[in-house]
């Protein structure tokens, strides 16, 4: 979860150990607000990132951003 803009925002990141092996959850936080302005760039950030770290393993992100349902969507369903 984190914030932008003054409205909060949350995610998913899924993830190989490629990735899990040599970024903590503090970096993938950090590394997602920093990029949040761009959603189509936070899972490749975060792969360029593992690589950069010298991993030699396979490294897949996926990342998906989910939006809270207004009320009056609530209320039509």
């Amino acid at each position: 979860m984190g914030r932008l803009n003054h409205q909060i925002y949350f995610y998913q990141v899924m993830a190989s150990n490629g990735l899990w092996d040599v970024v903590s959850n503090t970096d993938v936080v950090n590394i997602n607000r920093d990029t949040i302005k761009e959603p189509g760039m936070c899972a490749k950030r975060l792969a360029t990132e593992a690589a950069e770290r010298c991993n030699k393993d396979n490294i897949t992100v996926i990342i998906v951003f989910l939006c809270p349902v207004s009320t009056a969507e609530r209320r039509h369903s």
